[in-house]
């Protein structure tokens, strides 16, 4: 299998990228784990066993503080990761190991996906994949496509609450083609977000878009982490005073606050 490790690109001092980059390689090798006291290297016991017989090694994951490793503390199996997108053929014993190690390291990123989904906050460096990057950019206009038709369907009253609660607008007195605007730009930057939005009860988002709407005109206050109607604590977060006015037993405050924003 033929791997590509990329560079991931990120705002510099000097802004400089890729090969012009001023940042320093970093090189990796198998880390000890504190907690099992083994070699990180990603390795099953049967490759310990296969690639060790390549190499006329002892690739165990036991780590003796007495002594270094004769493999895993060698230079032979350490990754030197450059500025610029690296190759490996996992058919090759040598890169076969060093692409185990990699995706033991917290620098590599698995994906992008999980890059962007920030499990590998540290990451230098991510694995490239081109059919499973194929495969997430699908996904990715698949929902897009999907928030496209089904925020075509919602009524004007609910796509004013998605822009308040996805975009903090209060569109209540705009046009038509204003709130089409709006929601095109929302539906382009965060089509998941407008897609769990639609998905979401309906009570609920109400709840919200009244809440932030209630900030807005300081019917309700926001006060260090409590959110206030005159001097009683209704919540912490939108959330948290969305679940009290949905409570049967606070209809009458839901009310009030409807007339007062209205």
């Amino acid at each position: 299998m033929k791997i590509e490790v990329r560079p991931i690109e990120r705002k510099t001092w000097h802004g400089k990228t890729g090969k012009d980059s001023f940042t320093r390689p970093k090189t990796l090798q198998a880390l000890v784990n504190a907690e099992t006291l083994e070699y990180a290297t990603g390795l099953t016991k049967e490759e310990e066993e296969k690639y060790g017989e390549v190499f006329k090694q002892d690739l165990s994951k036991m780590y003796n503080h007495e002594k270094p490793h004769p493999f895993w503390d060698s230079k032979t199996p350490r990754i030197k990761l450059e500025n610029h997108t690296l190759f490996f053929d996992t058919a090759k014993p040598l890169d076969f190991i060093k692409y185990k190690i990699m995706k033991e390291s917290k620098y590599v990123a698995n994906s992008m996906l999980e890059y962007e989904e920030g499990v590998f906050p540290e990451a230098t460096h991510v694995i490239f994949d081109e059919a499973l990057a194929n495969e997430v950019k699908a996904s990715k206009i698949q929902i897009k496509k999907k928030a496209i038709i089904e925020s075509n369907k919602l009524s004007k009253t609910r796509k004013v609450q998605l822009l308040m609660v996805l975009a903090g607008k209060n569109a209540k007195n705009e046009s038509d083609d204003f709130i089409e605007v709006e929601i095109d730009k929302l539906v382009e930057k965060e089509p998941s977000k407008v897609v769990d939005f639609i998905m979401k009860d309906k009570e609920k988002v109400a709840m919200e878009a009244l809440v932030l709407e209630c900030l807005q005109k300081n019917v309700l206050k926001k006060v260090g982490h409590k959110i206030l109607y005159h001097d009683s604590v209704l919540g912490v977060d939108m959330y948290d005073v969305a679940e009290y006015l949905n409570d049967t037993k606070n209809q009458e405050l839901k009310l009030r606050l409807l007339a007062a924003i209205n």
